[in-house]
């Protein structure tokens, strides 16, 4: 019996530790991209924690400077950029890697290579003549590879069994000998590295996706503020009808009641998209269109009907004897409402307010439709992801964005929302 309790509680313990690790994995994947530089954004296998630092290895190669950084994906420096100029080297380095090469720093890396490159000049020019070498004599193992694979296949097709054989051949001795290649050329790169090189490290700016997704994206910050008033407007407005509707399905009775009750709900059974466009015309007549106030009431009408299914059920709850008795000590109706009943329903009241806030909040669709030249937040987010052409961190960072008013919002009404559920104090 007692093996038996241990066994489901393990498999309850499983089963919610799996549905916490689901949602959990693509919000921190979310956050490590939206830290990542354009460099490690594009390396595979993607990496599990952001890194704090890049690690850049400088060269002088035909007279000029050849800057790389370390892949902790690939495990090798993948060459940045050859130049001469430092403001050139110094901004195209920040914009890939997210790290400002200082002057100075860059300075005494390169009389360090300079003191290098002086003491093995001789050296590095024979390594460097090998490995050209090599490296051409790879290129050529590997086209004959390619045409020979190519061969093979036609043979194959053919049922050429002996030509068959004599080509599997010549690809295990291309094979072998491009094996032989790759491993001197690593040797002599290696060599090189250590006697023609410098490598130092530089600090990320771990936050510069998103400042420059506020930058590029020049309508973002005023979007951000316009979305805040819209969800602020429809808690406002949800709380306000919902509230007081909630409260009169709960202590009133009247004819009609139950199928008004469920007839609340019954414009949530309709998508967002197909009620904004007839709100279009109205907010055109009304002159709300493309305002706060009118993204506001539109994402009511989906909300009032959540809000009055909540506030009712709360206000249920609330014994009526209550109200009897605070007017029976000589406060008014209202003051038994304000005084007694509403602290009681601030739980209801939170949970509405977090239902209403983030529906608004993250609602794309509509605000596309009954949007021209004032963008809430959501829509900056779609558009960038939509002209970002590739740049997942950058869109990413503004995903973090988006969220974390929400997040915000959400932990500041908590205590509320958990004294509804269990009457737990935080």
């Amino acid at each position: 019996m007692r093996a038996n309790k241990i066994l489901k509680q393990t498999l309850f313990y499983l089963v919610v530790a799996g549905i916490i690790l689901v949602i959990l994995t693509p919000i921190y994947f979310l956050v490590v991209i939206s830290l990542m530089s354009d460099q490690e954004a594009y390396d595979w296998p993607t990496q599990l924690v952001p890194s704090f630092f890049n690690n850049y290895k400088l060269e002088i190669v035909d007279g000029k400077f050849l800057i790389s950084v370390y892949s902790s994906a690939k495990k090798k420096y993948s060459t940045l950029i050859k130049t001469n100029d430092f403001e050139e080297l110094q901004k195209f380095v920040r914009n890939k890697t997210n790290s400002t090469i200082k002057k100075e720093r860059f300075d005494i890396q390169v009389k360090k290579l300079n003191e290098l490159i002086s003491k093995n000049s001789e050296e590095i020019s024979n390594l460097r003549d090998k490995i050209a070498s090599l490296e051409s004599k790879l290129n050529t193992i590997t086209v004959n590879l390619v045409r020979y694979k190519t061969q093979l296949e036609k043979a194959k097709k053919a049922n050429m069994n002996n030509l068959i054989s004599i080509i599997n051949e010549k690809i295990i001795e291309f094979e072998n000998e491009k094996r032989e290649y790759e491993k001197q050329i690593k040797e002599l790169n290696e060599r090189l590295d250590e006697i023609g090189s410098v490598k130092f490290s530089v600090s990320k700016h771990l936050f510069d996706n998103y400042v420059n997704f506020f930058r590029v994206t020049s309508d973002a910050l005023p979007a951000l503020f316009r979305s805040i008033q819209v969800a602020i407007l429809t808690v406002l407005i949800s709380l306000t009808i919902g509230g007081m509707a909630g409260y009169a399905f709960a202590r009133y009775n009247f004819k009609g009641k139950n199928l008004l009750k469920l007839s609340v709900l019954f414009v949530r059974m309709f998508p967002g998209i197909s009620i904004a466009m007839p709100m279009v015309i109205i907010l055109i007549n009304m002159g709300f269109y493309d305002k706060p106030i009118g993204l506001s009431l539109v994402y009511s009408v989906g909300q009032i009907g959540m809000t009055i299914w909540i506030t009712a059920s709360i206000f249920m709850g609330i014994s009526k004897e209550l109200e009897e008795a605070a007017m029976i000590f000589g406060t008014t109706r209202w003051g038994a409402f304000f005084k007694v009943t509403l602290p009681l329903a601030l739980p209801g009241l939170a949970a509405s307010a977090m239902y209403a806030f983030i529906g608004s909040w993250s609602e794309t669709a509509q605000a596309i439709v009954l949007t021209q030249f004032n963008p809430t937040f959501p829509v900056v987010v779609y558009q960038t992801l939509v002209g970002a052409k590739g740049l997942i961190n950058l869109t990413a960072a503004g995903g973090v964005s988006l969220a974390l008013p929400a997040v915000v919002f959400t932990l500041i009404i908590r205590r509320y929302i958990l004294q509804m559920w269990g009457g737990v104090k935080v």
